[in-house]
């Protein structure tokens, strides 16, 4: 879990940042967790995962988190935050930077991330 910085992919992330509040909200649950989607927003996933080399097969997707989560996730995916830094198991991942982590990281509360994963 070594973080790298996103240099020429940290475009798409402002890209994205601005984008959030005209995506669509897929879901929210009871406890104010929400998963973002939208054709733009899905470009911009391909164009990053492009950019970082990450296997197109992967499946992207845009959270936000209300609390402190633990999340669910296969043997291997990459956290890339893209409103505010994200706090990943006791550190923080700083906006611009992204980290590939192969154990289910907690994420705090607050934080807005691009979640790629095998699908």
């Amino acid at each position: 879990m070594e973080p790298q910085p996103l240099h020429d992919a940290d475009e798409i992330r402002k890209e994205i940042k601005s984008l959030l509040p005209q995506v669509t909200t897929l879901e929210q649950d009871a406890t104010g967790n929400k998963k973002y989607g939208g054709d733009a927003l899905l470009a911009l996933i391909s164009r990053m995962k492009t950019a970082l080399g990450i296997d197109e097969a992967w499946e992207g997707r845009v959270r936000y988190w209300s609390k402190a989560t633990k999340l669910d996730l296969p043997n291997s995916a990459y956290l890339i935050p893209i409103l505010k830094g994200i706090e990943v198991n006791g550190w923080l991942l700083k906006e611009g930077w992204f980290v590939q982590v192969n154990v289910d990281p907690v994420v705090g509360a607050g934080t807005t991330t691009l979640i790629v994963a095998p699908h």
